[in-house]
């Protein structure tokens, strides 16, 4: 497709979509929108909020606050019931592996022992103050029933997450050492079915997924040669409970022709 022609499919797409849908399309040099539809329209996060958390866990390492070789330990309480990975009776792990488990597995368990190091408020003045984030917002720990019931929702946008990814890829919130962390461990990204779903080819794409019941999100970075391209997909009030690949495919199914028309 040529840009007109894609720009006529995604508005079918979306208005054929049976829940919301924010979407950004941004060039990764100059931040040049290529597509958008409701790109500052705050939503709910799912686990898209990891990543400014794990851009304020290295921000602290780049401080000297912390490093990426201190153990931190892991109590007995802190243990979700969803965790695939801390079921071998460890007492502790390294920085490292809890941002490792949090970002490429999605690790509840590993983000809650990383906010109880950060501290919400730190989080928040982080994606504020530093990333410049609007619509960004860290209100309650992952599972956690009581304060969702409560209203206290986590939030971010489609255009908050291409500003913290831009920053991030041009080098402008840490170390050259610390960017190349956060980027290999968005690499990593073991969710595969949303964006990437219907993509047949070798891609180089650093990012994060989020779900929740009617909720399914996919952003990041595809990187190409000297540059690339920031895409973000999030949809809500859709109509798959979590684990439903409905709104994946749609997901999928946008992501594909974006790719094939920039990339």
């Amino acid at each position: 497709m040529i840009p007109a022609e894609l720009s006529a499919y995604l508005a079918a797409e979306i208005a054929a979509f049976p829940g919301k849908t924010s979407l950004l399309v941004a060039d990764l040099p100059t931040g040049a929108v290529r597509h958008a539809w409701q790109p500052e329209e705050p939503v709910p996060s799912a686990s898209t909020i990891k990543v400014p958390i794990l851009l304020a866990a290295l921000e602290e390492v780049r401080l000297g606050r912390l490093s990426l070789e201190q153990r931190v330990a892991l109590p007995a309480a802190a243990l979700l019931p969803d965790t695939e990975v801390f079921d071998r009776g460890e007492t502790d792990c390294s920085l490292w592996e809890l941002l490792y488990w949090m970002t490429a597995l999605s690790d509840n368990t590993a983000t809650n022992v990383i906010l109880d190091l950060l501290g919400l408020d730190a989080v928040n003045r982080y994606a504020t103050r530093v990333l410049g984030l609007r619509h960004t917002v860290c209100r309650r720990k992952m599972l956690d029933a009581a304060a969702a019931a409560a209203g206290r929702d986590n939030r971010t946008s489609a255009a908050d997450q291409c500003r913290l990814y831009r920053q991030l890829c041009l080098g402008r919130l840490l170390t050259p050492r610390l960017t190349e962390t956060a980027l290999d461990l968005l690499r990593r990204q073991r969710c595969m079915d949303a964006a990437l779903r219907y993509l047949p080819y070798p891609v180089d794409f650093a990012h994060k997924t989020g779900e929740l019941d009617g909720v399914t999100h996919d952003a990041g970075v595809f990187f190409q040669g000297s540059g690339g391209y920031y895409l973000g997909i999030f949809t809500w009030e859709g109509p798959s409970p979590d684990g439903d690949p409905e709104q994946k495919r749609y997901i999928g199914r946008l992501a594909r022709a974006i790719y094939e028309t920039y990339l």
